[in-house]
């Protein structure tokens, strides 16, 4: 990337073709591994347990879909629709992807006592930008001739390895507790740690003023030299390093009656990641006057569509920002999540459940809210339907299913069973599928 302004269309793309997990509709999943990702003391009835490859992903973008965003060129490459962009912008705007790939898990029961283990590979980003950072581009800075616009984003990108050893144990025929620490190993990471960032345009001679007090911390995703930011991906193949960090899961179940399950969770509480390997510092600060800087992209807008193939060399606002790069060592904190639940076993073959969900992350609270029920179907068949508020949004249908024959268990779990088909016409979407070995 060779341009700072230019880091949000990339950004988009990125994030938009990968696809914090809240994973309401896994909870509830019976006899399943997988659902001991929300709480470590959600455990099969197995005494053995092999977990399978296992994929989950999640998508929320406040101000438009994909598709919304992106229209195909038809000279190549994709174009930004900034006039479809632009009509759904809210004061702030917030994008959050993540993706989760479980490469192995295992779960043994002796007695009372339970141990699980597992790795996995964890994509986690939060992207948030006000509405001016975007109509600065599609719209050029003569609408703002006088005022002081705000053009800081803020963003967190973390690539990591998680390689957790959980212990659960049943103290009596009510009560189970468990505690999964878990090593995190570093991969990459992206984050800004001040984001002040301010452009106002006098209408005389279009004298601009620059004032920033910006910082980016990144461990070779971005790389800044004279043409401005770069992105690296390949510095995200080098796999294991020396960036290391902590997670701390901690669960609870509790049976008051027969029919009665409460269950609470607190999953990844104290995460952190040091990062030391290719860890480097970007400023920007100060202000700075530039005479006659007219932002206008007209030359190579196409109505209001920027095609992001030619624009690359042509928008090169870094030099306004005069980064300056130094090593430096850093930390990011990662979410933690809070799950409260409750289940009641309406007969053999059905169950009614609920749900609360909190996640805290960068100071900031996140809820949700479920309600549904569970069905056994038959002995190789079960299946879950929920109701769920999440993400300011209240039309999600979540479902769930579980298929096993003989020792082989597949599963699928998603909060918003139609915008699965659909991703690109959706811009709060989430699910995971994956496979399970129960002896």
């Amino acid at each position: 990337m060779k341009n700072f302004l230019l880091l949000t269309g990339c950004l988009l793309l990125s994030v938009f073709s990968s696809t914090a997990q809240d994973e309401l509709s896994l909870h509830f999943m019976p006899n399943n591994l997988a659902a001991s990702r929300t709480n470590p003391s959600l455990l099969p009835e197995s005494n053995l347990v092999i977990g399978l490859p296992n994929v989950g992903f999640n998508l929320y973008h406040s101000s438009g879909n994909f598709n919304d965003i992106f229209k195909d060129n038809p000279n190549g490459g994709l174009d930004v629709d900034f006039g479809s962009w632009i009509a759904q912008l809210s004061p702030e705007n917030e994008l959050i992807t993540s993706l989760e790939i479980e490469t192995v898990g295992f779960f043994l029961r002796k007695g009372k006592i339970g141990i699980q283990l597992n790795h996995e590979f964890k994509y986690h980003s939060s992207f948030l930008y006000p509405d001016t950072y975007i109509k600065l581009i599609g719209e050029g800075n003569a609408q703002y001739i006088g005022e002081k616009v705000d053009i800081g984003p803020d963003l967190q990108q973390d690539i990591y390895h998680s390689i957790a050893l959980g212990l659960s144990y049943q103290l009596n025929d009510k009560i189970n507790l468990s505690v999964r620490p878990k090593i995190l190993l570093g991969i990459g990471n992206t984050m800004t740690t001040k984001k002040e960032a301010f452009i106002e345009t006098s209408d005389e001679y279009y004298q601009t003023t620059i004032t920033t007090d910006y910082q980016l911390n990144s461990t070779g995703i971005l790389q800044y030299n004279v043409d401005g930011f770069n992105f690296d991906f390949e510095s995200l193949s080098n796999g294991f390093s020396s960036n290391t960090g902590f997670a701390l899961d901690l669960g609870v179940q509790f049976k008051p009656i027969e029919k009665l399950t409460v269950n609470l969770s607190w999953i990844d509480g104290l995460a952190k990641i040091n990062w030391k390997d290719n860890a480097r510092i970007y400023e920007s600060r100060g202000t700075k006057l530039y005479e006659g800087v007219k932002i206008d992209f007209s030359d190579i807008l196409q109505g209001d569509s920027l095609n992001l193939t030619n624009a690359i060399d042509t928008l090169n606002f870094d030099n306004l920002f005069n980064f300056t790069s130094q090593d430096g060592e850093y930390s990011s904190d990662l979410p933690s999540r809070i799950y409260l639940s409750a289940a009641f076993q309406v007969t053999d073959k059905y169950s009614l459940h609920g749900l609360f969900y909190n996640e805290n992350f960068s100071g900031n609270n996140r809820q949700a809210y479920s309600l549904g029920v569970q069905a056994q179907l038959h002995k190789m068949i079960n299946i879950g339907v929920n109701y769920a508020y999440r993400f300011d949004s209240a039309t999600n249908i979540g479902l769930n299913t579980t298929f096993k024959v003989g020792p082989v268990q597949l599963f699928a779990a998603t909060d918003n069973i139609i915008h699965v088909f659909q991703p690109f016409a959706a811009d709060n979407v989430n699910g995971r599928v994956g496979l399970n070995l129960v002896f």
